[in-house]
């Protein structure tokens, strides 16, 4: 896992603060010329970025259980023991990747338009509509936010751009007055362009990898 280079972090951080600035006095959303994704009639897009992915859900594991055993009441004894130790071993392997978890699915060119999120995940696009979204967990400091859907696994996306991201589509679901209000946005004081002023959370790694992998 490697680190996102402190001017992506820094850079990133100061356009969400001065989004967040702008849209809160009232401003409307930025918006940017069409592209070969194609869009719904009367659809924006806003923003197109990379950023990484994950989903929680849990997985179907299965393990294999051996018995060895071999040789005289010694030898037989310590096969059984080895194969006991296996066997254990296997299962707790087994359980670890089937709990609940986020997992990685890589990072993935990111689509907000007005209406919803897509993104070309492994070889496809994917969509997220903005009406099946029931919840936003904005964690800006931490250059990530959660998506809770209805009847679908979470969504987690993070990276330099994921403040920026995070604002905007706060924006466009709950409107500016939550910009202004909510505790987890308050500490985007926009910065001046000198300092780029990053918040506490400075540092933070992601996954940094090629878009579309796993």
């Amino acid at each position: 896992m490697n680190s996102w280079s402190q001017d992506d972090l820094a850079n990133g951080w100061w356009h969400a603060c001065e989004l967040r600035r702008s849209l809160v006095a009232g401003n409307p959303m930025p918006r940017l010329p069409p592209t070969t994704v194609r869009l719904f009639p009367g659809e924006v897009l806003h923003a197109d970025l990379p950023l990484n992915h994950e989903v929680m859900y849990g997985m179907d594991v299965s393990y294999t259980h051996s018995t060895v055993a071999f040789g005289g009441p010694a030898l037989f004894a310590a096969g059984l023991l080895v194969s006991a130790v296996g066997n254990a071993h296997r299962k707790h392997q087994a359980e670890r990747m089937a709990a609940v978890q986020w997992r990685f699915h890589g990072v993935n060119q990111t689509i907000l338009t007005n209406h919803r999120i897509l993104a070309f995940a492994g070889d496809r696009w994917v969509t997220w509509d903005h009406r099946a979204i029931m919840e936003l967990w904005p964690a800006p400091q931490e250059f990530t936010f959660t998506l809770l859907f209805n009847g679908i696994e979470p969504l987690r996306l993070s990276g330099p751009g994921a403040p920026w991201f995070g604002v905007a589509l706060a924006h466009i679901l709950y409107g500016s007055a939550f910009l202004a209000e909510r505790p987890e946005f308050q500490c985007m004081s926009a910065p001046s362009r000198s300092t780029r002023s990053m918040p506490s959370s400075e540092g933070i790694t992601e996954h940094g990898r090629e878009r579309g992998t796993t």
